[in-house]
């Protein structure tokens, strides 16, 4: 069987054709990966640069889909740049990449949210009432969440959720995260350890709340699964 040469290039192109990601998705799709071919090549382009295109690129992953893989991710990486690097250049190139990936993350959790399958969860009042006490002061819940320790998943969510205007939503987000950048890239300058000891002693940490978090999920499945044996027995006579 002989394969043509057109043919081959028209089956690449039906595979390429195939959507992987819903078309809302698309344009924030391209933008980070444009926001990422970007960095790479001011780190070509600029060796003196290399760190901070670097440091970008590494927010854009710690920050994006991929933070709830990740969990504290960016926290090490700010304290140990913070030694070599002024925390306010370090908190504007992270807002920035907080910015560009923000739009993605809102996207995705419109999509699933907003799915049929959670119709329940939307209309349940345990979320109503969530909604109802995010709309009286949006801004400063989304601003807040993003200072602060508070997973930032229940603003998005509550914003998602109550449709709250994008710009805004936007504008609190990188408002609250470049003072959070800010402090923390702060923190690392007053640190006296190497940057790779903050590192080491970071990821230790990251892989022990991990785990923790690992052992918990398996107890809670086992104990699932327990419950109907332990309901069903006939007690002992």
């Amino acid at each position: 069987m002989r394969i043509h040469g057109p043919n081959v290039v028209q089956a690449i192109a039906r595979v390429a054709a195939i959507p992987i990601a819903p078309d809302s998705w698309t344009f924030m799709l391209r933008s980070c990966g444009l926001a990422a071919l970007g960095a790479l090549l001011v780190a070509l382009l600029i060796p003196a640069a290399a760190d901070l295109a670097a440091f970008y690129t590494i927010m854009l992953f710690a920050c994006g889909p991929t933070s709830a893989f990740l969990p504290a991710a960016s926290e090490p990486v700010l304290l140990a740049f913070g030694q070599f690097y002024s925390p306010l250049l370090l908190a504007t190139i992270g807002s920035g990449a907080v910015f560009t990936v923000e739009f993605l993350n809102y996207r995705m959790f419109d999509a699933i949210l907003h799915c049929d399958r959670l119709q329940k969860v939307r209309s349940c009042a345990a979320t109503r009432l969530m909604v109802r006490w995010f709309d009286r002061l949006p801004f400063v819940t989304v601003a807040t969440a993003a200072l602060t320790p508070i997973p930032f998943w229940i603003a998005r969510t509550c914003a998602v959720l109550s449709r709250y205007s994008i710009p805004r939503y936007m504008t609190a987000t990188t408002l609250g995260r470049f003072v959070r950048l800010f402090l923390i890239c702060a923190v690392g300058s007053a640190l006296t350890a190497s940057p790779q000891s903050v590192l080491v002693v970071a990821f230790g940490l990251i892989v022990a709340v991990g785990g923790i978090g690992f052992l918990r999920r398996k107890c809670r499945q086992r104990s699932r699964a327990l419950m109907p044996i332990a309901v069903g027995e006939a007690p002992s006579r």
